[in-house]
């Protein structure tokens, strides 16, 4: 196995003890070695540390920042300074990587080298169900033009069909469009994709290389309404911005002014 390409596993974690260690194993288990994890500490109060030093500490490749909470953005952008890799893959805390998954994915940067940023199919999964759905069960990214400002565009009009635990990134790319946008605490990754999309080429497997935990404590799920009014605000943003396409604008206001009646339905309990 050619193991030149080599990723920094970026993991950033908030009070992350009760998924953490089966996150930290699905790295380790990787059939493909030559990796780093980033762990960003960000200002968690539990047992994130203590299990954390103890992997460390059995002499796994793991370096180790701990901050006061800046938020998911500003741990992001942490990590990615401290990446010695030219690319970085992302797991979050509550997620599990499949034992191939990065193989596969230097298998496919090596076959796109146009392409800066890469995601995959995944599995959605909870405690009580090992196998919800897929996340390409309703959109499938890879029948869908994926160069430079075309993804952006399809974003746009598509909402973000990709999954973050199954995306490994370009860092010199990144730094090129600014990294992670600290001015949002919710809607960080899908920005981030939404600004590499209007510079770089994406490339999209249909291989299932990750799996997304849902649970109760996800900000997905007990903020729900309020990521919807940051959402809102990103689109407002892009609405004018530079490579995005007439089509996509009308799909944009339509979508926003739904949402708005829809908004208002709920808050005047109309049903």
């Amino acid at each position: 196995m050619n193991n030149d390409i080599f990723f920094s596993v970026m993991i950033c974690c908030y009070n992350s003890e009760k998924y953490l260690n089966e996150t930290l194993d699905s790295v380790v288990n990787q059939t493909y070695k030559n990796w780093e994890i980033l762990a960003i500490n960000d200002g968690s109060t539990d047992n994130t540390e203590k299990i954390l030093m103890s992997f460390k500490n059995k002499g796994i490749a793991i370096r180790y920042y701990k901050q006061k909470n800046k938020g998911f953005a500003s741990a992001r952008n942490k990590a990615m300074d401290l990446a010695k890799g030219e690319w970085i893959a992302i797991i979050d805390h509550d997620d599990i990587c499949m034992p191939s998954r990065l193989e596969v994915q230097a298998s496919h940067i090596k076959t796109n080298p146009e392409a800066k940023l890469f995601f995959a199919n995944t599995i959605h999964f909870n405690n009580e169900n090992p196998m919800i759905r897929h996340q390409f069960d309703r959109i499938k990214p890879y029948e869908l033009d994926l160069r430079a400002e075309k993804v952006m565009n399809n974003l746009l009009r598509h909402g973000c069909f990709i999954d973050t635990e199954s995306v490994v990134f370009n860092k010199k790319a990144a730094l090129d469009i600014g990294a992670f946008n600290t001015s949002y605490k919710y809607v960080v990754d899908f920005d981030f994709f939404l600004r590499m999309g209007s510079k770089y080429d994406m490339f999209a497997s249909q291989e299932i290389i990750s799996k997304w935990r849902i649970h109760k404590q996800q900000a997905t799920q007990t903020m729900r309404y309020v990521i919807h009014d940051e959402r809102k605000k990103m689109f407002n943003e892009y609405l004018w911005f530079n490579g995005v396409t007439n089509k996509t604008r009308f799909a944009m206001l339509f979508n926003l002014v739904k949402n708005y009646i829809k908004d208002n339905l709920i808050k005047w309990n109309i049903h």
